[in-house]
């Protein structure tokens, strides 16, 4: 992470350190605005034979880099990195390798001014260009993180798992910087509550419990140990519902302000996945998937003769209203096509993405009680499609090279294209107008018409 804040006198010494009387010079200080990690930063600047210098004072406090001046020359440390600079010459020391500069290490009014981006480059930071102004990127990224997802606003959690268990962290979508949020064995993925400043997870003996964001402090919410393979906020963040049992057969509800469970659906019927919520609590919409029929010769008990039917092996989609004095299941979808990534706004109308036991390209669709399937979207092969605040966006594979993220109304229906981007992108993770893609493992944020690298 980032080193600690350079001191005042440090500061100083480095503003006050020529060594050697500069030449006289007509340039003219400016004072320059970037966004540095995050934080608009005014420095001060000057040209040079058409180049721009920044004051290293300036450049050193803003990125938070560790200095020592001795005799006019200036030793930068940041992200492993050990950066020499010497006044008035026209080269860096990097790590011990020579990187020549345009432009010496210039002194005007007591302050060193070197261009920025070998600067910047050689603490191996980034610089690019948005809206007309230049951010500046030093911090040293999270690597080989996954599974994004937003936590209110410029926050991202994001985990990685080894043979130790899974760490999650909290990473600031604006600077890049992260914190430690979670270490658990056996836990399960951290469920982000509506309002964003809470997660929901349970252990690996089924105990919920509620991690304030901001605080990092675990709640335990209960301590029934019954599985739960599936956790989903209530619209309020007052409850948590979930399936319970080793074959998700019941869907309950756990009340986070007392930890009292109530069993809200129990029909016997296993194998329940992709429960979603309605905003009043009455309505759910689920997927059940049927076994294939196992089959054995019962006349030559001496022989492991054993036939698996895999027809009957299939997913289909339910709901249930359980505001009704008689509530049972209803049966939408017949097909027997994979359906995957499953979403629902009111608990009665479901989305899906259907694919194909055949070869053919994957759609989005929608079906309700009436069990007649409506393609929403089938234009090109349909990759992922999540729902945020009644709208789906749906990452599609457009040709070879490029995928198309495009959003569509549930309402209106309207289809908006947002973004073209490369086929690498196998993910996106949305939240309002919140959007990241993982590509080659790297978690990108969109910002301002552009992708920020956020993990590498």
């Amino acid at each position: 992470m980032v080193a600690t804040v350079l001191t005042t006198s440090v500061v100083s010494a480095v503003s006050a350190a020529p060594a050697v009387k500069p030449a006289a010079s007509t340039a003219q200080v400016q004072n320059s605005t970037l966004t540095i990690n995050g934080n608009s930063v005014v420095v001060r600047s000057i040209v040079k034979n058409g180049e721009t210098l920044v004051s290293l004072r300036d450049v050193i406090k803003a990125i938070g880099a560790q200095a020592e001046v001795r005799s006019g020359t200036t030793v930068i440390k940041l992200n492993g990195h050990t950066v020499t600079l010497q006044n008035n010459a026209k080269q860096l020391l990097v790590d011990g390798k020579k990187v020549n500069l345009n432009q010496p290490v210039t002194i005007l009014g007591g302050t060193s001014y070197v261009a920025l981006r070998p600067l910047v480059s050689s603490v191996g930071g980034t610089i690019v260009k948005r809206s007309g102004l230049l951010e500046v990127s030093t911090v040293a990224l999270l690597e080989g993180a996954e599974n994004p997802r937003f936590a209110g606003a410029d926050k991202l959690i994001v985990s990685k798992s080894d043979d130790n268990g899974r760490t999650d962290y909290l990473v600031n979508t604006t600077s890049g910087k992260y914190d430690l949020l979670l270490t658990t064995d056996g836990g399960s993925d951290l469920i982000v509550s509506p309002s964003g400043d809470q997660a929901a997870y349970t252990n690996a003996d089924g105990a919920v419990y509620v991690i304030d964001l901001k605080t990092k402090a675990s709640k335990l919410i209960t301590n029934d140990t019954s599985i739960k393979p599936e956790l989903v906020w209530s619209a309020d963040g007052s409850a948590i519902y979930f399936l319970q049992g080793d074959k998700g057969s019941v869907i309950a509800s756990l009340n986070l302000a007392d930890g009292t469970i109530k069993k809200l659906v129990e029909d016997k019927v296993d194998y329940k996945e992709n429960l979603n919520v309605s905003a009043d609590g009455k309505r759910f919409i689920y997927t059940v998937t049927t076994l294939g029929k196992v089959t054995s010769d019962a006349t030559n008990v001496d022989e492991d003769n054993v036939s698996i039917d895999f027809s009957a092996n299939q997913q289909q989609i339910f709901s249930y209203n359980n505001g009704i004095s008689k509530p049972e299941a209803a049966q939408l979808t017949t097909s027997t096509d994979d359906k995957v990534f499953v979403w629902s706004v009111d608990g009665q109308k479901a989305y899906y993405v259907s694919v194909p036991s055949e070869d053919g390209n994957a759609s989005l669709q929608s079906v309700d009680s009436s069990q007649e399937a409506t393609t929403v979207y089938g234009v090109h092969d349909v990759e992922q499609a999540i729902l945020s605040g009644g709208v789906l966006y749906v990452l599609t594979a457009q040709d070879d090279s490029n995928s198309v993220i495009i959003s569509i109304d549930t309402v209106t229906g309207k289809q908006t294209k947002l973004y073209t981007v490369s086929s690498d992108v196998s993910s996106i993770t949305v939240a309002g107008t919140q959007l990241a893609v993982i590509e080659n493992g790297r978690v990108l944020v969109q910002a301002g018409g552009s992708w920020r690298a956020v993990t590498k």
